[in-house]
């Protein structure tokens, strides 16, 4: 029997517990990682999670687009990070349990495309009552037909705008949130690369996420010193691209594959998670360094310890539609001016009521129709 990976060691263990004992060996025990795949503990407040993490990039967005003074304790930034480490701990181990990669990309993209695609499409042919354009000018524009392709193909940087669409807006781009599907797909796709160059390379799994992590720092840093040298915004945009955001998935997919340690010093990642949180601005480069691991942790954490969330798991969740349609929505809302007619709470208010309306349509006239005829 092979001893290099910790699952194997454990079993082994289990089997002569003469051979622990003897080489005292308890405390190595206690450290070794999962033997993965792993099975994704349920039921868990993952739902719920996912929710406040939507919930805090729409805030956000609602800030910037509509100019309102909503507070809320997570940061678009951080919330998007939320949703990569989440991908990270959920994705790796659904690729082991089938180790085919194109049944794993047709499953990424059954969950991923219906919503994706119909959210595109919605807008691009909605939007055309709020173009300065005629409806013949709007849809035979070659704008409108290079915003349709580049986006439906997750090149949101090619053409974020529609012909005549908020042509007056600080912010014109039409969904401001799509530029973070390239990477979510570059991410899903890093990871039969990653399995392979782990077999290929024969190291410890372990050992090449933490390199994963440190190159993505490297990236980070390199950008942001490049940004701040040359006052150009491009080198802070291809900054937090697909390598940029490695840290945060990676640091999910350490999450999984040591999840028994992870859970066995659960009040120890909390305390740990929230104390860097609380003091990450007097830690130089926090943002980069460290914010990836604690942010990551506390996610996870909140998503698998207790049972205060479950609830949820009795409904599909739309938090995914919800970060989809946004973007329009609250465009939307600053060009009608709703909040001098309502008021900042009022036009927040109405707007996260359409946001939602809108994602549970996609969800039951697109997704699950869509799902159920492939699944089966």
């Amino acid at each position: 029997m092979k001893l290099g990976s910790g699952g194997n060691f454990y079993y082994f263990c289990r089997e002569y517990p003469g051979f622990e004992s003897e080489f005292n060996h308890t405390f190595m025990l206690r450290l070794i990682p999962n033997k993965v795949p792993y099975p994704i503990p349920m039921p868990n407040n993952m739902g719920i999670v996912r929710y406040v993490l939507a919930f805090a990039v729409i805030v956000a967005h609602f800030n910037t687009l509509v100019g309102g003074d909503v507070w809320f304790p997570v940061t678009s930034y951080s919330a998007v990070g939320g949703f990569f480490a989440l991908s990270g701990f959920l994705i790796y181990g659904s690729f082991l349990k089938h180790e085919r990669t194109w049944r794993y990309v047709r499953q990424r993209a059954l969950r991923i495309l219906p919503a994706y695609w119909a959210t595109v499409l919605i807008f691009a042919a909605g939007l055309v009552a709020v173009s300065s354009l005629s409806a013949w000018e709007y849809f035979t524009s070659p704008g409108f037909w290079k915003y349709l392709v580049a986006n439906i193909c997750f090149l949101n940087f090619i053409e974020p705008t529609l012909p005549g669409v908020f042509p007056d807006f600080a912010q014109r781009a039409v969904n401001v949130s799509l530029w973070t599907m390239k990477v979510e797909w570059m991410l899903y796709l890093s990871v039969p690369v990653v399995v392979w160059l782990i077999r290929k390379m024969r190291c410890r799994p372990v050992v090449m996420f933490i390199g994963i992590y440190v190159v993505s720092i490297a990236y980070r840093l390199l950008f942001n010193w490049l940004y701040y040298r040359t006052g150009s915004e491009i080198y802070q945009i291809l900054g937090r691209q697909f390598v940029g955001q490695l840290m945060y998935f990676y640091t999910g997919v350490i999450i999984y594959y040591y999840y028994d340690v992870f859970m066995r010093y659960k009040w120890t990642v909390l305390v740990c998670g929230l104390v860097l949180m609380a003091v990450g601005s007097w830690i130089p480069y926090f943002s980069v360094v460290l914010h990836p691991l604690a942010f990551s942790s506390l996610v996870i954490w909140f998503s698998m310890v207790g049972r205060w969330g479950t609830f949820e798991g009795r409904r599909d969740n739309v938090s995914y539609n919800m970060y989809l349609v946004h973007g329009p929505i609250l465009q939307l809302a600053a060009y009608f001016d709703l909040s001098s007619l309502l008021g900042m709470w009022g036009c927040f208010l109405i707007s996260l009521l359409v946001i939602i309306l809108l994602s549970l349509a996609i969800n039951v006239c697109v997704e699950k129709p869509i799902q159920h005829r492939f699944r089966r």
